[in-house]
């Protein structure tokens, strides 16, 4: 079916024909002038659909009630808990690569030992093979002089190498957890016992898992944060996803006792997990930031709205006590 182009005016005309509420038409018009129709109502009407109207008529029906304003709400919403969510998994990113630099560096000492095979999982060399061919791309990228691949360039030409801490500067959070994947199981384990070693002397908990368990527990909640930072980074819709890679399901309940039944892989689940990883001030942090964000929602949305929001997120009605850990 066609789409043919429409004014703003004739937009506003389509909303309203279909049962949403729209207070200041020229406020609207100003905001799909920034914001974009698609953005905002294809993006976030879900919620507010009479679906039994909708499948009705074979288009869509709000709610009765619903405003324009409560679908920009929930969009603003969307964009504000992005941009925190992206903030606490930056500082884990930054956290991840110091720990998997220093392990690695400690363990194997020769220059650029990062493009050496040996220092890798022999068990997959074609793994090994491709994760230095991604390196070596990274350091080509920036690599060049001037202000872009300054630090580098200082690097090579000066000290004839690129360590492997200067070097994780420039990588994502997929590079790392590539790398922190090839590397061997003896390596791994090091940046583990340190990571899970810190969460209990926190919380005064004892994790009682195997070195097997422990690895793929923690690689599980890497790839997990790594698509949600994938989400915030590319402005896409945070609140409503569910992940269901299961691979990337980690068993939440081996470090947070009391929600082994309720983890469904949505929002809630990856501020636990990044639990694990921040430090206790740092989750503080968030958490009153994310508390702070939800309680300012709330006023702008009627009460059951409010809540299939929060559902779609994966909290429960008590959700302040979601956060908790242990």
């Amino acid at each position: 079916m066609d789409k043919p182009f429409k004014t703003y005016r004739q937009q506003l005309t389509i909303l309203r024909a279909r049962n949403l509420v729209i207070k200041d038409g020229s406020k609207a018009i100003q905001i799909l002038k920034n914001e974009g129709y698609y953005n905002i109502i294809n993006g976030y009407k879900d919620i507010f659909l009479d679906m039994p109207q909708t499948k009705q008529y074979g288009d869509d029906r709000y709610k009765a009630g619903t405003t324009f304003e409560h679908i920009y709400a929930l969009y603003n919403f969307d964009r504000n808990m992005r941009a925190i969510l992206l903030k606490y998994i930056l500082k884990m990113e930054t956290s991840l690569k110091t720990k998997v630099a220093y392990y690695f560096s400690q363990t194997y000492k020769q220059n650029f030992n990062y493009l050496d095979i040996n220092n890798f999982d022999s068990s997959n060399p074609q793994t090994a093979t491709k994760l230095i061919a991604d390196l070596s791309s990274v350091i080509t990228k920036n690599t060049k002089k001037g202000a872009l691949g300054e630090q580098f360039y200082h690097y090579l030409d000066k000290h004839k190498e690129l360590p492997l801490w200067v070097l994780v500067t420039k990588m994502t959070l997929g590079n790392i957890i590539h790398f922190y994947n090839g590397m061997t199981m003896q390596t791994k384990l090091l940046v583990i016992n340190e990571i899970i070693s810190t969460y209990e002397k926190t919380y005064r908990v004892k994790l009682l898992l195997t070195p097997e368990q422990e690895e793929k527990f923690v690689s599980n909640m890497f790839a997990f944060i790594n698509i949600f930072r994938n989400v915030c980074a590319h402005e896409e819709r945070l609140y409503s996803i569910t992940v269901k890679n299961n691979n990337k399901v980690p068993n939440i309940a081996l470090f947070h006792k009391t929600l082994p039944s309720n983890f469904s892989s949505h929002f809630i689940d990856c501020v636990i997990i990044l639990g694990l990883f921040l430090s206790k001030r740092d989750y503080a942090a968030m958490v009153g930031e994310f508390s702070a964000e939800i309680a300012s929602f709330a006023k702008k949305l009627p009460q059951n709205m409010f809540n299939s929001v929060l559902i779609k997120m994966g909290f429960s009605k008590n959700w302040k006590d979601d956060f908790k850990l242990n």
